[in-house]
């Protein structure tokens, strides 16, 4: 499985924090509302019980209460807040928004001069529903002695849960309103902070492709000694290879006049002039094998321009025979590599070709996925199964397919295994035999 991209990583990264931050954030403001709306709602309720303390008077054992409050709420029925006064036990006195109901003595004994505030209860005369309690005994003088009086505020909590209820939703609006935004400022600034990373990968891509010598854009100071160190590569790379090849031009060079002179003595043997031939031969292969090879810093080299120059060579070269060789080319099938390379491995097949067919070459090359697919059919004699498998190993020859080409093929099987190729022979539909080279294409 493919890894995560850095930007990927980084949105999964935040979209998981926000995930979390928003529930707890919602949870965190939750909280808080609904505390300081229940201090304040005991604050309201302690007024009212004030008003209530304050308006009532005790007349011997007579109580006396005004029919208008000054708390309006305490007035109007169905408000949600009821009053009860309880004196010696019994209710002697409850408030004209509290008249459709029927209250007995509430089960709450608070002590003289304290308060109580409950914040949930289920009481008698209103079943399913739940109020708040806020409860303050005072002592009054009787025509028996001190006595203590009970005022008791109810509210009903539907309110307060719609409040409540109003106040998430309007939080989880927000929160994910703002989580949104916060992505989208996320990914924008991930794309800012990776703009440098994405120019020195495309720097990096010009220079394996041969359009750029050194990365030369200016980056991040994090970046420098990653620059520095690409370009000393590159200009390493391109030096070392330089010299190799001048290496091996001069060793070359150098054996060529003693092969020549030795091989253009008069009085030499047969059989030692064969062996100095092929020692040439050897030699020419080797250095071939070794200066081939693909690089990863050069651009790639257009096929079909290559294919036709090789075929106009054929034809002067086998004019007596007078082929026809059709193409099938793709404007888009590139080599990644050496052009002397792929003259020589495309030269060396296709005069293979050209020597077994009888009238027709069909040279074709397209890109294929990941590959590029470079085949030559013809319409010769063909090649035996039993020779196919043996052509395909290392180093084999392929003296048996229409005339002798010795190291011809084998320099292909070379090249093909030095670029990371692949090589089959199948059956051609022309009547001969179809050679088939893929190459891999730059990722």
């Amino acid at each position: 499985m493919r890894q995560l991209s850095l930007r990927v990583r980084s949105v999964l990264l935040a979209v998981a924090l926000l995930a979390l931050f928003a529930p707890f954030t919602v949870v965190i403001l939750e909280e808080a509302y609904t505390k300081s709306l229940t201090q304040a709602k005991m604050s309201e309720l302690r007024l009212m019980n004030l008003g209530l303390l304050s308006a009532f008077e005790l007349d011997g054992d007579l109580p006396y209460m005004p029919e208008i409050l000054y708390e309006e709420q305490l007035n109007l029925p169905g408000s949600g807040y009821l009053g009860i006064i309880v004196f010696r036990n019994e209710v002697i006195w409850q408030s004209a928004s509290a008249l459709e109901y029927t209250f007995t003595t509430p089960d709450i004994d608070v002590p003289v001069g304290n308060e109580l505030f409950v914040e949930s209860v289920e009481p008698d005369f209103s079943q399913n529903s739940e109020y708040f309690v806020y409860a303050f005994t005072a002592e009054f003088a009787s025509s028996r002695d001190f006595e203590p009086v009970r005022f008791y505020i109810f509210n009903d909590k539907a309110l307060f849960q719609q409040e409540r209820e109003t106040f998430l939703t309007t939080t989880w609006q927000w929160i994910v309103t703002l989580c949104l935004a916060l992505l989208v400022f996320i990914v924008i600034g991930i794309s800012v902070i990776l703009l440098p990373v994405r120019k020195l990968i495309d720097e990096i891509s010009q220079a394996s492709s041969g359009n750029k010598e050194k990365l030369d854009a200016r980056y991040p100071v994090e970046f420098d000694s990653l620059k520095h160190s690409i370009n000393d590569l590159l200009h390493t790379e391109a030096a070392q290879r330089t010299r190799y090849k001048n290496s091996l031009g001069d060793l070359a060079h150098s054996l060529k006049t003693p092969l020549a002179v030795a091989s253009g003595h008069k009085e030499l043997p047969a059989e030692v002039s064969d062996s100095l031939n092929q020692i040439d031969r050897i030699i020419q292969r080797q250095l071939k094998r070794a200066s081939a090879g693909k690089s990863g810093w050069q651009s790639a080299i257009n096929v079909e321009p290559v294919l036709h120059r090789l075929a106009d060579a054929m034809d002067k070269v086998y004019q007596d025979k007078a082929l026809v060789i059709d193409f099938d080319v793709s404007e888009d099938a590139t080599f990644n590599g050496d052009e002397t390379d792929l003259m020589e491995l495309c030269g060396n097949v296709l005069d293979n070709a050209c020597k077994a067919a009888k009238n027709k070459v069909l040279v074709s090359a397209k890109t294929i996925g990941a590959w590029l697919t470079i085949s030559i059919e013809d319409d010769g004699p063909g090649i035996p199964v039993n020779k196919k498998a043996m052509l395909l190993e290392r180093g084999a020859r392929l003296d048996t397919y229409a005339e002798g080409h010795g190291i011809g093929m084998a320099l292909v099987a070379d090249l093909v295994s030095i670029y990371e190729g692949r090589m089959q022979i199948e059956d051609s539909d022309l009547g001969g035999a179809n050679i088939i080279i893929k190459f891999p294409q730059k990722r």
